[in-house]
């Protein structure tokens, strides 16, 4: 019984540590209270917090709102990148907790982009933490009735979508944001796609695709290798759950690209759509 007991002890006490920085209880939300006095640290702690209300509608919609009003001096925005990046490193956090650090690190490609302040090695780092979470899941759950949102890969989406608008990112790195959208497309592990991922990789895929240095011919490329089944055929799909996904998430990946592509004004849009059509017509 000792060595159960001290486990209990040890899960007790991370749950504390992880948690004690955010001053806000159930409770508080229910008077509203404290939450518009929350320090930008606290803010941060709070995105931690398995209570959606917490921890999506106050210190996530508090963080996003600073960074967007530019309310902010540059140093506190330094320090909101630089305590997001370690706690993004930090692997023991909570897969909620993870996406949260995810889209926040979001905005602060978005303030980036707009205000920019980081250098190319920080740059780059966001760029590998895009990559990274677009192919490294350990939870792909969406939404939860009992957490809230999850939802990794659309908030790695939304990273990859801000970093393909900052000029700065060079064509290798976008090419690396857009091999990490094609892996994402369908995981390795068996999953289907039910809350509108797909929709959220392809705005990312949409925005690279608009970059002037991202030809037609490397989306042609891609968007061959994209439409393949894993198997020898689309037919074979249909007789294990790994297949079903596969096609399953490939379909509604090229459904909504189609969606986005059609009667755009841009040429090189007009011809992806067009190749997206034929591909859709083989994915089945």
């Amino acid at each position: 019984m000792i060595k159960p007991l001290m486990t209990l002890i040890a899960c007790f006490a991370f749950s504390q540590s992880t948690f004690a920085n955010c001053p806000l209880s159930p409770n508080d939300i229910k008077l509203e209270k404290n939450s518009t006095s929350l320090t930008l640290d606290q803010q941060i702690a709070c995105l931690s917090s398995d209570i959606a209300d917490i921890r999506d509608g106050i210190a996530f919609s508090m963080l996003s709102k600073s960074l967007r009003d530019a309310t902010l001096p540059l140093n506190d925005v330094k320090h909101v990148h630089a305590k997001l990046v370690r706690a993004f490193n930090d692997k023991t956090h909570t897969p909620h907790h993870h996406s949260f650090i995810i889209l926040s690190l979001a905005e602060v490609a978005r303030f980036d982009r707009k205000t920019p302040f980081l250098n190319n090695n920080e740059r780059k780092q966001l760029l590998e933490i895009s990559t990274d979470a677009l192919v490294n899941v350990d939870d792909y759950t969406g939404f939860s009735e009992d957490i809230g949102y999850v939802h990794q890969i659309a908030h790695a989406s939304d990273l990859a979508l801000q970093l393909s608008l900052n000029e700065t990112i060079s064509e290798p790195q976008l090419k690396a944001l857009s091999q990490a959208i094609y892996q994402a497309i369908n995981p390795s592990k068996i999953h289907f796609y039910h809350y509108g991922e797909p929709d959220r990789l392809v705005r990312a895929t949409v925005y690279l695709m608009l970059r002037e240095s991202m030809t037609l011919e490397y989306w042609s490329e891609w968007l061959t290798v994209a439409a393949q089944p894993p198997f020898s055929s689309w037919q074979e799909a249909y007789k294990t759950n790994k297949g079903l996904a596969a096609l399953h998430n490939t379909q509604s990946f090229f459904n909504r690209l189609l969606v986005w592509t059609a009667r755009s004004k841009n040429a090189k849009l007009t011809a992806i759509n067009e190749q997206v059509l034929q591909h859709s017509k083989t994915i089945r």
